[in-house]
């Protein structure tokens, strides 16, 4: 059920989405908090239109957000968060000249509002 959502800024230079959306989900299952690992769906979004502070063109930016359902405890998510921070600085290619903020945001879904099915083919 978790959502990660990847946003970087697109001054960021080498940097793959994939590779990262894909160690962010083993990094999330590897947390032992996700029980199937395609239960994690994950998407990026390259920014091309953003403002870091005063407009300083030496900074980037990666955000992570994930979506939780709710029901989870302060330790579990701030572990979950200090996972993906971890993961994503190991993923990050090195950026000669630029600054880049790392940040994750825990987002939690309402359990009783959210709804899921899966299709299976026929």
């Amino acid at each position: 059920m978790p959502h990660i959502h990847l946003e970087y800024s697109d001054n960021l230079k080498d940097f793959h989405s994939q590779p990262v959306l894909l160690g962010l989900n083993q990094a999330l299952f590897a947390t032992g908090h996700v029980k199937v690992a395609t239960d994690i769906k994950s998407r990026a979004i390259c920014q091309s239109d953003y403002l870091i502070g005063l407009g300083e063109s030496n900074q980037a930016y990666v955000h992570v957000k994930v979506s939780l359902l709710s029901g989870r405890d302060m330790a579990t998510k701030t572990e979950i968060s200090n996972q993906l921070l971890l993961a994503l600085q190991q993923l990050l290619p090195k950026q000669m000249h630029l600054t880049v903020q790392l940040c994750v945001e825990i987002l939690e879904m309402e359990s009783a509002f959210y709804g899921k099915t899966v299709v299976v083919p026929t």
